[in-house]
C-alpha cells in the first residue's frame, strides 16, 4: 500500500497518520459536525474509517491545521451554549430591572394611595362622618404590586408555586383601613387568615 492511504502502521504517540490534503480534511469536518458518525463522515469525505477515526478521534495533524475534529465539534457546541447562556442572561438582567421600576413605580403609587386614604379617613373623622370622599383604593395597586413582586422573585430563581391564591379575590373584602394597616405593620385582618 501507498504511504498516506492508512496501509502504513503508525508508531504509537506518532501524528505520522494517513496523509489528507485540507480539502478533504474540511469536508470530513463537515460531514461529522452535520452527522456525529465516524462512518457517514467517512463515506461522504471520500475516505476510510481508519482515517477519518484518525482525523476525529486520534490525534488528527494538528501542526498542519488538521487538529482533532470531535474536540472542535465540541469546542463549537460548548462556545454556541455559552453565547446563548449570555442571551438569557443579558435578558434577566433587563427584565430585572424593568421589574425593579415598575415595582418602584408601584410602590410610589401605593404610597401616595395610602397618604391621600389617610387623608380622606382624616377628613371624615374631623366631620364626624358628613364629610364622605371616595376615591382611589389599595387593593388594585397592592394587587400589581404583589404581582410584581411575584414576578421578580421567579425572575431571581425563586420557585414556583404549587397552589397561587387568586391575587383579584385577596383583597376584595378588605377595607382600606384593614389595607393601609397591612402595608404599615403587616397585619392581616382575622377574616384573611
Amino acid at each position: 500500500m501507498a504511504p498516506g492511504k492508512g496501509g502504513i502502521k503508525s508508531k504509537p504517540g506518532s501524528t505520522r497518520g494517513p496523509g489528507i490534503k485540507p480539502a478533504t480534511y474540511n469536508k470530513l469536518m463537515d460531514a461529522f459536525f452535520v452527522h456525529q458518525s465516524i462512518q457517514k463522515a467517512a463515506d461522504t469525505a471520500g475516505v476510510g474509517w481508519k482515517c477519518a477515526k484518525f482525523y476525529i478521534d486520534g490525534p488528527g495533524k494538528p501542526q498542519n491545521g488538521m487538529g482533532p475534529i470531535r474536540q472542535a465539534y465540541l469546542d463549537v457546541q460548548v462556545e454556541a451554549q455559552e453565547k446563548k447562556q449570555l442571551t438569557l442572561l443579558r435578558f434577566h438582567e433587563e427584565q430585572t430591572k424593568e421589574l425593579e421600576e415598575i415595582l418602584a413605580v408601584t410602590l410610589a403609587e401605593l404610597r401616595l394611595i395610602k397618604a391621600e386614604i389617610l387623608e380622606r379617613a382624616k377628613e371624615f373623622h374631623d366631620s364626624n362622618g358628613k364629610t364622605i370622599k371616595t376615591g382611589a383604593t389599595l387593593g388594585s395597586a397592592l394587587k400589581t404590586y404583589e404581582r410584581g413582586a411575584k414576578l421578580m422573585e421567579r425572575f431571581l430563581g425563586g420557585p414556583d408555586q404549587i397552589h397561587e391564591h387568586r391575587v383579584d379575590d385577596t383583597y376584595a373584602n378588605w377595607t382600606d383601613e384593614e389595607l393601609v394597616e397591612f402595608m404599615t405593620t403587616g397585619k392581616m385582618p382575622d377574616h384573611a387568615r
